[in-house]
């Protein structure tokens, strides 16, 4: 008879793994290190992962949809399409403007130690895997009728521009945000309704 998962092992290793990820960099985040953070034994990450790439993969995939979670669902008019971008937005943000992510970024960015194995990892994982998550919900909302997004994948890229501008150049130079909470929700809403009147989309608001 198997022996029954221990949910708690899960998300302690998860948690530790994503803890090290983001403030020592990939480097940082061996399995040897990971278990000793979660306070498991190194077999009992192995049971959990096959190797750091599928732990790395794991970590990565659960921020990003922490961060689309409201992408999973295609709204019913206009203005559930600009409240789920807002949502998104407004996450992203908040995600971005951690401390913890400012020291990943800059590990990133250094590149010392990173291998081009693990940078391209995390490049598809993170980054691109989040143009694709919103390209597809962009794609169905545009079959649905709610929205006019001829090109997913470039308004996808367009608006995440939009959101972050300067945002991650600070985060290279350990620069703290520069718009406080309050800021950073008009500029998430302002970036989404001038992006939604570019596609012809206007709810009544």
């Amino acid at each position: 008879m198997p022996r029954p998962v221990d949910l708690a092992k899960d998300q302690a290793i998860l948690e530790a793994a994503t803890e090290l990820l983001l403030t020592e960099g990939p480097q940082g985040c061996s399995m040897e290190a990971v278990a000793r953070r979660a306070g498991v034994s190194r077999a009992t990450v192995y049971t959990r992962y096959a190797n750091r790439q599928a732990m790395l993969d794991a970590v990565v995939q659960a921020c990003v949809r922490d961060l689309s979670g409201g992408l999973d669902v295609i709204p019913a008019d206009a203005l559930g399409v600009r409240g789920a971008l807002v949502e998104l937005g407004q996450r992203l943000l908040a995600f971005v403007h951690r401390d913890a992510y400012r020291r990943f970024v800059r590990a990133i960015a250094g590149l010392q130690g990173l291998s081009e194995q693990d940078a391209a990892l995390l490049f598809g994982l993170g980054p691109r895997f989040t143009v694709d998550r919103l390209a597809s919900w962009m794609a169905a909302a545009d079959r649905a009728g709610l929205a006019r997004f001829p090109h997913p994948e470039r308004d996808a890229e367009h608006l995440l521009g939009m959101w972050i501008g300067l945002d991650i150049v600070r985060a290279i130079y350990g620069l703290p945000p520069q718009r406080d909470a309050e800021a950073t929700r008009r500029h998430v809403v302002e970036a989404v309704d001038l992006f939604l009147q570019m596609h012809d989309v206007r709810p009544k608001i």
